[in-house]
């Protein structure tokens, strides 16, 4: 199968969950459409504004102070490193109990794991594959 192929059938496997997505928006009152919309933009400007630049300079680092057979994997880390970080600093970012939920009343499910642990745990086995690759890498040679 041809690449051009697989993508027609991606693009064909994702038409229906986008109209889903967007039939269950379109459900939605005018207040949280406005809200998604607002999170959207500023996830666009997060983007271009902190995290590409950030990306750039960590690549240019890494050519400058990492050998180059270790520039993938270290990058590679970095960026799952960040993403992980992110989706989960909302969970993990403290906050009063009068701004945690509605009612000034905190959830008690809302904490009911050790996500602190659970994020450490993926970011050390990143890092440690990264190391794995490195050290392969240095056995083929």
């Amino acid at each position: 199968m041809t690449i051009r192929a697989i993508r027609l059938l991606l693009v064909l496997g994702a038409l229906p969950i986008g109209w889903y997505g967007v039939s269950l928006i379109w459900e939605m009152n005018t207040i949280d459409k406005t809200s998604i919309g607002i999170w959207l933009i500023g996830g666009l400007i997060a983007h271009d504004a902190i995290f590409a630049p950030l990306c750039i300079a960590a690549g240019f680092g890494a050519r400058r102070f990492l050998p180059q057979r270790w520039w993938p994997p270290v990058l590679a880390a970095s960026a799952a490193t960040l993403l992980l970080v992110l989706l989960a600093g909302p969970v993990l970012w403290p906050r009063s109990a009068a701004t945690a939920a509605p009612g000034n009343n905190e959830s008690a499910t809302l904490l009911d794991r050790p996500y602190g642990l659970a994020l450490a745990i993926a970011v050390l086995v990143i890092w440690a594959l990264v190391v794995v690759t490195i050290a392969r890498g240095r056995r083929s040679r």
